[in-house]
């Protein structure tokens, strides 16, 4: 009986290392060989002709801002200055309803500064997903083309072999396609 039990122990045992091996057998045939393509999406990002154009923009966006505050704080800063020299021949009350509409003018300038920047920041996410909708077929045109079943950014990878980078196929096909973004400014909750 011992003997019979130790037999049912082997065959089960067998049976269940053969089935297993079955199995890891199915799934290594139903999973596709990895070919890696490369691409560097910083690259793709600052020297595509849209994503130049998107910077070139925000940078000019960011100029007319700049130039808009920068005349803002400048006129604080001499009202600032008018404020001090009233000071000393104002009533007390007079002065400090003066000093509490002037922090409020600046608490308003600081709002416009924080708005201005949830607008661009909103602007660029806008301008670089009309990119990431235009790179996705172009992105499967290479995979196809090039055999590739994964793209991978170069971010990603620590050593290379050669001829594995799409990124300046990648450029082209985009310049080409998407050419310019237009840069919008949302409107943004002002808080």
């Amino acid at each position: 009986m011992r003997h019979f039990t130790r037999l049912a122990t082997v065959v089960a045992l067998a049976s269940t290392i053969g089935f297993m091996a079955g199995i890891k057998h199915l799934y290594a045939e139903t999973l596709p060989k990895a070919v890696i393509a490369v691409i560097d999406t910083r690259m793709v990002r600052f020297n595509s002709a849209a994503g130049k154009d998107i910077q070139a923009q925000l940078d000019q966006i960011r100029q007319k801002f700049q130039n808009e505050i920068a005349a803002k704080e400048k006129q604080l800063k001499e009202e600032e200055e008018s404020l001090k020299t009233q000071r000393s021949i104002m009533q007390k009350e007079a002065y400090e309803a003066k000093v509490r509409e002037f922090q409020g003018k600046v608490v308003a300038v600081q709002r416009e500064v924080q708005l201005k920047q949830r607008q661009m920041e909103a602007a660029l996410v806008n301008a670089q997903n009309e990119v990431q909708r235009a790179l996705k077929p172009i992105l499967q045109k290479v995979l196809n083309e090039h055999g590739a079943t994964v793209i991978m950014d170069k971010s990603l990878i620590i050593e290379q072999v050669p001829g594995l980078d799409v990124t300046t196929k990648v450029i082209e096909q985009l310049d080409q396609v998407l050419p310019t973004v237009k840069v919008e400014l949302p409107q943004v909750e002002g808080k």
